[in-house]
């Protein structure tokens, strides 16, 4: 409930922001804009940017399928970017930062494989671009990777999608019931995180 107040309260004072983002695109062609919103997600995933915000933008902006599919390219191609960083440029470097212990839980992890990258994405605890980075320096594979993310991210997606979908209805035609689910959704994804 409380998680569900928090995505309320959080649409509610982004709708300037929203509507800001949503002006700019419209002046662009929708490939362009696209492509400038896959862009955006690529950088988020390097950054410890809420890709989440991006994703409520995307389903307000492109609706529920465009914005969707448009949410997971952009989110596995920048999960895929820093997973590599991870584990072919900088893992000296972020293994040289970190202490032993939690390098030892990271090599404890990759053991898991797969069930690994399924919870760490299915509860959304943990922000993406620590858990990108954080997978690159396991044994994971890169296959066994990329299609944990995507299969276990999709719900997620498809919650924040919809969450702007209906954030933009309930904004332009004042449509409760698509908010009223939007909410119910979020709060049962949390409650299903947490189990």
């Amino acid at each position: 409930v409380l998680l569900a107040l928090i995505a309320m309260l959080a649409f509610t004072h982004q709708q300037e922001s929203v509507a800001q983002v949503r002006s700019l695109l419209q002046e662009l062609d929708p490939g362009t804009a696209a492509l400038i919103f896959i862009c955006l997600c690529i950088v988020a995933a390097l950054v410890k940017f809420p890709v989440s915000v991006l994703f409520v933008i995307s389903g307000a902006y492109f609706g529920l399928w465009i914005g969707f599919a448009l949410n997971l390219l952009g989110f596995i191609t920048g999960a895929v970017i820093t997973f590599l960083i991870s584990r072919h440029l900088a893992r000296d470097l972020i293994t040289q930062l970190l202490p032993a212990r939690p390098l030892n839980i990271l090599d404890q992890l990759g053991n898991h494989g797969w069930k690994t990258v399924a919870v760490l994405r299915a509860i959304g605890v943990i922000p993406g671009v620590l858990v990108n980075y954080a997978m690159g320096l396991t044994k994971i594979p890169l296959r066994t990777y990329i299609w944990a993310s995507l299969a276990f991210t999709m719900p997620n997606d498809f919650i924040l999608t919809y969450a702007g979908v209906a954030g933009e209805a309930f904004v332009n035609g004042g449509d409760l019931r698509k908010l009223t689910i939007a909410v119910s959704l979020i709060v049962a994804a949390a409650v299903a995180g947490y189990l």
